[in-house]
């Protein structure tokens, strides 16, 4: 295992990079940019960063920024349509795209040259992706179809020790905390594995037995998002209380701040 360890300034050059891009319209709380910014960073293992869903460019911003202090040359792979035809999708205020703001942002931001931008659906990219994967970062479509099949078409190509992150887990969008359940907590080829704010996320080994040392905590966390998905499971509106119960029970799952020190601490990297 090679050690990792945060960039000079990190604490520093993140909240920098967080009041940048707060103005960028998405749908990021500032803890939850804190933490991307902290998986751009910080590379677990080698091979692309795979963004699914960059809206108008928040996060694609946030991840270039951030992973370029670690490497000058790094390039994002954003892919997304660019346009709103999910249930759960940003709308675009009448617009047909949100290229034009997307475009705009990533220049103005000065991580142009560090992006590549795959316009157009994840399923399609997944049928022709080839390159390991060392994050992958999903927030397209939201509905349980859309997430199951964006961790699908490219879960063949992670890294030994390569994360997964899905954002809105906590929301009251089926997809991402059911995802995370099937696919992260009942797997047995993940190990470390959490939430911050509605960001849910676990890191992928080839080998079981390096993800063995985690399973009480995988079992716990699960405990908890257990009891919040029948209020979400079925992707239905929740009212009344229904809606209390949800909240309830979301709150009990530990969705705080990450201290980066604390999180390297459990992470491992493979040589």
């Amino acid at each position: 295992m090679k050690e990792i360890k945060l960039p000079d300034n990190f604490a520093a050059s993140t909240e920098a990079l967080v009041e940048e891009t707060w103005p960028v319209e998405g749908y990021l709380s500032r803890q939850e940019m804190r933490f991307l910014a902290l998986l751009g960073a910080i590379p677990t293992a080698d091979g692309e960063v795979l963004e699914i869903g960059s809206f108008k460019g928040k996060s694609t911003i946030i991840l270039a920024k951030s992973a370029r202090s670690t490497r000058p040359d790094v390039v994002i792979n954003a892919v997304d349509p660019m346009t709103a035809p999910s249930e759960t999708d940003p709308k675009l205020g009448g617009l047909q795209s949100s290229f034009p703001d997307f475009d705009r942002n990533i220049r103005v931001h000065g991580v142009a040259a560090n992006v590549r931008l795959h316009q157009m659906f994840s399923r399609d990219l997944a049928e022709t992706w080839d390159k390991p994967i060392r994050l992958l970062w999903i927030d397209g479509d939201h509905t349980y179809a859309g997430t199951k099949a964006d961790f699908d078409g490219f879960a063949e190509h992670l890294s030994d020790g390569a994360i997964v992150a899905i954002h809105d887990a906590l929301h009251e969008f089926e997809g991402g905390a059911r995802v995370f359940a099937e696919s992260i907590l009942r797997s047995p080829n993940f190990g470390a594995c959490g939430f911050c704010g509605s960001i849910a996320w676990g890191q992928f080994h080839v080998d079981p037995a390096d993800s063995a040392k985690f399973g009480s905590r995988k079992r716990t966390l699960l405990k908890k998002v257990d009891r919040v998905l029948p209020y979400i499971a079925l992707g239905e509106s929740l009212r009344g209380w229904k809606r209390k119960r949800y909240r309830f029970y979301r709150l009990l799952v530990p969705h705080g701040a990450v201290d980066p020190a604390k999180w390297i601490a459990q992470i491992d990297t493979v040589d």
